[in-house]
């Protein structure tokens, strides 16, 4: 091989060591700051990125001790382990794992030395009552604005047993007064103590987030200075009783037993998503709650459990007797493939004049082959088919390529004259955004449904699909 000319060779050489000087300079420049503007810097990266910059030299060893960013302990992958032993949940291997991982949380918050930190998040199967009691006192002390602590159980069905129990006694919270985030997930709190941090400790307070809460019988979220703007409640299988009275209220979430509350008391609410029974509740029972859809602009239902017969709909029940919501711009469904839900949705969307997206998250339980080897979509007697004037993006997730899964996606083509998007995604609901999705993603049975998707789109060349 001829070797390079030597001026070649020569200007190679110059650049590189320029690039070194400038690099060096650039160094420099930040080694000149005070410590108190490294440590701002550092808090903006996350935590793990921060610990990282202590090989830089010796000045840089024990400047991320100062942290005061977001303090994110989560390891998703290791609770989404299917390989856990579904029994003996407090001994084996996932107890080692519980203790790395409460050893790593406190050896990291013992080595901060800031006065403030901006998020705590903690998410993991945890048993250590004491351990817990420090970081809600760390919590405290570092007036944290946003506090996470989710100790789901690596089985559902244990999420009760063990359930870690909010401190009642004033002195662990009495210094939120800068907390505007609070979510609590398999945590023990009462009514009482939730409503006391809302009216008198957490004045700033705006969004408030409880699920699967064994102690939560009964919650009155009311008071003349609430400054909360969303609400999320979600699996309180012993709730028996709820009052909202939240003038800011923007959203609300719920999932949990059906309860006699009334939505007359949150004139400010455009946000809002049931699931579970008292979605089915909600759904059968639209009329009744008029006054409040008319205010909605997104609003989320599960009709999983809905479960509307033949009979109902030869009756004309649940689908001329939807009241109009004028507002709503976005629409959000989960349910199943079967054809009868189908045709809810579209009574919903013929609802809804000012629709902007609608998202379809399908759950397929059973085989539906049966349902539409009897009937499909089109040629219903109960619906109008009116023109879709004003939906722009459709949303399908858990796309398999049924029979009605490709009518639903034809009626809205054909139905819908504004649509510019169709975003199919094959991957199932109840994997979405978790660890296992990538997984999932793999699969035969996900490449099938995928290719079934692309052939769905090769039909429509005139509009937009997105396909992940």
């Amino acid at each position: 091989m001829e070797s390079l000319p030597q001026s070649i060779g020569s200007t190679c050489i110059y650049k590189k060591s320029e690039r070194k000087r400038k690099m060096r300079s650039v160094g420099d420049h930040i080694n000149e700051l005070p410590d108190d503007i490294l440590v701002n810097i550092l808090s903006r990266l996350t935590m793990k990125e921060a610990v990282r910059t202590s090989i830089i030299s010796s000045r840089w060893r024990y400047l991320w001790r100062g942290f005061s960013g977001c303090l994110n302990f989560d390891d998703p992958f290791t609770m989404a382990n299917s390989k856990w032993p579904h029994f003996n949940l407090k001994s084996g291997p996932i107890n080692v794992e519980r203790h790395k991982f409460v050893n790593w949380v406190n050896q990291v918050l013992s080595s901060l030395e800031g006065h403030c930190t901006e998020e705590l998040r903690i998410c993991f199967d945890v048993f250590s009552n004491h351990d817990i009691d420090n970081w809600i006192k760390f919590a405290s002390e570092r007036r944290v604005r946003r506090l996470e602590l989710d100790f789901s159980r690596v089985v559902y069905n244990l999420r009760f047993v063990g359930q870690y129990t909010f401190p009642s006694h004033l002195e662990f919270y009495s210094s939120f007064r800068h907390l505007t985030d609070l979510s609590l997930t398999t945590v023990g709190i009462t009514g009482e103590v939730l409503e006391h941090l809302l009216c008198y400790c957490c004045p700033v307070l705006e969004v408030l987030n409880v699920a699967e809460s064994s102690s939560l019988a009964s919650l009155k979220v009311s008071g003349p200075s609430l400054k909360l703007k969303h609400l999320k409640l979600n699996k309180l299988d012993n709730l028996k009783d709820l009052q909202l009275h939240a003038p800011n209220l923007l959203s609300f979430e719920y999932s949990g037993p059906i309860l006699p509350f009334s939505f007359r008391n949150v004139p400010n609410l455009v946000d809002a998503s049931f699931w579970g029974c008292f979605s089915a509740y909600i759904a059968r029972n639209l009329c009744q709650h008029s006054i409040f859809l008319v205010q909605l602009h997104t609003l989320k239902l599960d009709t999983c459990h809905l479960l509307i017969g033949d009979s109902e709909y030869r009756a004309g029940r649940y689908l001329h007797d939807i009241p109009e919501m004028c507002h709503l711009k976005h629409l959000e469904i989960i349910g199943t493939p079967k054809v009868n839900d189908l045709i809810f949705c579209i009574a919903l969307l013929e609802a809804a004049p000012s629709l902007y997206k609608f998202s379809l998250k399908l759950v397929s339980q059973y085989n539906y082959e049966s349902y539409e080897s009897v009937k499909t979509i089109k040629d219903q007697p109960y619906l109008s088919f009116t023109e879709l004037r004003s939906i722009r993006v459709v949303e399908l997730l858990g796309f398999v390529g049924h029979i009605a899964d490709f009518e639903l996606v034809m009626y809205l083509i054909f139905s819908a004259k504004l649509l510019e998007k169709i975003i199919i995604d094959p991957c199932t609901t109840w994997r979405a955004g978790t660890p296992r999705e990538l997984i999932w993603r793999e699969t035969a049975e996900y490449q099938s449904a995928r290719r079934r998707a692309f052939e769905l789109a090769a039909k429509f060349p005139l509009w937009e699909f997105v396909i992940p």
